[in-house]
């Protein structure tokens, strides 16, 4: 990309120190929020006028002369957008209207405690032996679903005691779930891994806050653009510059802080970060347990969620299209291996747009509707731990005019799977020089072979797909396979892959 693009910055429930004190404050969120929004340069004046014009709309919610996201309270989002009064539709809705196609938009969804969990558990990586990020997951799911108040004063207290805390509170839990064995067997076995990596484990914290996390995500999403030539402006709060020297430290330049005022990117910034993240607030506390008691339950939306009308489901509708489809990237969106709160987010705008009209979502016995998404959700939370567990590093892949690009080992991927030629396996056994194997964004799975020393990607039949999600968990385990020689056996139109030694 040619043109320069400017991006603005800001976010939402941050906290400027992480300690026992923030954690356990009655307002306090586990995700830390942010959102960066850009265009290029030519088409800041337009943009700029046409946000203007919302501001000057909605003038009357100004404060100190400026519109910024504090004119929405995460109680007006109890029920999610259907709680939200007439005047607040119309906000939100007319905010949306500002976005489209020429507007960049990247947005961060962090958990603080993995941040936390992932320090203390600095030294423990993937092995054929243990997936230690699964393990980490179970961990941070369970102190932010439960709150667990003396693992998290064990975090912050430096007693020495947080390990034998952490192994008495996945006890407990273990016995409390032999209430409800069918609903919380699952987390009954990840709590008993997670057991017995406590026994050995020796126990050494250094925990230091660093808000390199908020651009981890913004620099993949800046190379997958193919933007290179671009400055980045942050909302300045503060004396300490911590956001502004954690940009500069991951490597991003030019980056200047400015003052929200005289910036109207920077407040378009902040007004979705806090729409974001007060949905998100209001979502994860329906869904949180209410006591220790309680964590044997199945936790649904209630009905008031879905209490909908026509403009409220519209708005569900504007507010999936800017945050998912609108200038979509892989990047668009980012979290960490904790990905809870992003993901029920996006599948209760998933849910509530598939349905055309009100009457469509009247249709439904009120009670169902929680029981429906949660099985979306299940579905989603399960698949996300799965592919955590058999997961190799995403690598970005630049915009390109073509419909194809080259992996790492050479090969021609085309973006559309459909188009990638499918390996031609014969009758018997045949054998192949493997260099990788892999899967694409829509799950087809991948295998780049090497024929007369130059690489060729093919398309792996269904039937290969356990065998290719295996060889992915073994590379993420640490425990290369490739190059290789492979034997595919074809026999009475079954299919087996064996590693030649």
């Amino acid at each position: 990309m040619e043109n320069n693009v400017n991006f603005y910055y800001d976010e939402s429930e941050h906290s400027r120190k992480i300690n026992h004190s923030t954690v356990v404050s009655d307002n306090y969120y586990d995700n830390f929020v942010t959102t960066i929004v850009g265009w290029r340069t030519e088409d800041e004046n337009s943009i700029f006028q046409r946000y203007l014009e919302f501001e000057e709309k909605h003038s009357d919610r100004k404060s100190n002369g400026e519109l910024k996201s504090a004119t929405l309270k995460t109680k007006q989002l109890k029920n999610g957008l259907a709680s939200l009064s007439s005047d607040n539709v119309a906000f939100i809705h007319d905010f949306l209207d500002v976005f489209d196609n020429r507007i960049f938009l990247y947005f961060s969804v962090t958990s603080k405690i993995e941040y936390i969990v992932n320090q203390l558990f600095l030294n423990y990586k993937n092995s054929v032996f243990i997936n230690a990020d699964a393990l980490k997951y179970s961990i941070v799911k369970a102190i932010v679903m439960y709150r667990p108040q003396e693992i998290i004063s064990g975090m912050y207290e430096n007693t020495g005691e947080l390990v034998q805390l952490l192994k008495a509170f996945f006890h407990k839990r273990i016995t409390a779930n032999r209430a409800n064995t069918k609903l919380k067997r699952h987390e009954t076995s990840a709590f008993s891994q997670i057991v017995r990596l406590l026994e050995d484990i020796n126990e050494h914290r250094d925990i230091n806050w660093n808000y390199q996390i908020a651009f981890d995500g913004f620099k993949k999403y800046l190379l997958e653009k193919n933007i290179s030539k671009y400055a980045l402006f942050i909302d300045k709060e503060g004396d300490d510059s911590d956001t502004l020297k954690a940009a500069k430290q991951v490597g991003l330049s030019p980056v200047t802080e400015v003052d929200s005022k005289e910036h109207v990117g920077v407040r378009m910034a902040d007004i979705l970060a806090g729409i974001i993240s007060k949905l998100l607030k209001s979502l994860h506390t329906e869904l949180q347990y209410d006591s220790f008691e309680d964590g044997v339950n199945k936790k649904i939306l209630g009905e008031k969620w879905f209490e909908l009308n026509d403009r409220q489901l519209y708005l569900y509708k504007r507010l999936l299209h800017v945050i998912c489809r609108l200038n979509n990237a892989w990047y668009k969106a980012f979290s960490g291996n904790y990905s809870d709160d992003l993901i029920a987010i996006i599948s209760l705008l998933d849910y509530m747009s598939s349905y055309r009209t009100i009457d469509d979502v009247r249709a439904i016995d009120k009670k169902m509707h929680g029981e429906y998404f949660n099985t979306l959700v299940c579905e989603r939370l399960a698949k996300h731990y799965d592919d955590m567990r058999s997961k190799l590093q995403l690598d970005p892949i630049a915009e390109t005019d073509k419909d194809y690009f080259f992996n790492q080992r050479g090969g021609k991927v085309f973006f559309d799977s459909s188009k990638q030629p499918p390996l031609r396996i014969n009758e018997g056994s045949n054998t192949l020089d493997v260099l990788s194997v892999g899967f694409m964004k829509d799950g087809t799975p991948m295998i780049t072979v090497s024929e007369s020393e130059v690489p060729f990607c093919y398309k792996l039949p269904q039937e290969l797909y356990a065998w290719a999600m295996d060889c992915v968990a073994l590379a993420n385990m640490g425990i290369s396979n490739f190059p290789s020689k492979v034997a595919i056996t074809k026999c009475n139109d079954s299919l087996y892959a064996d590693f030649i030694v």
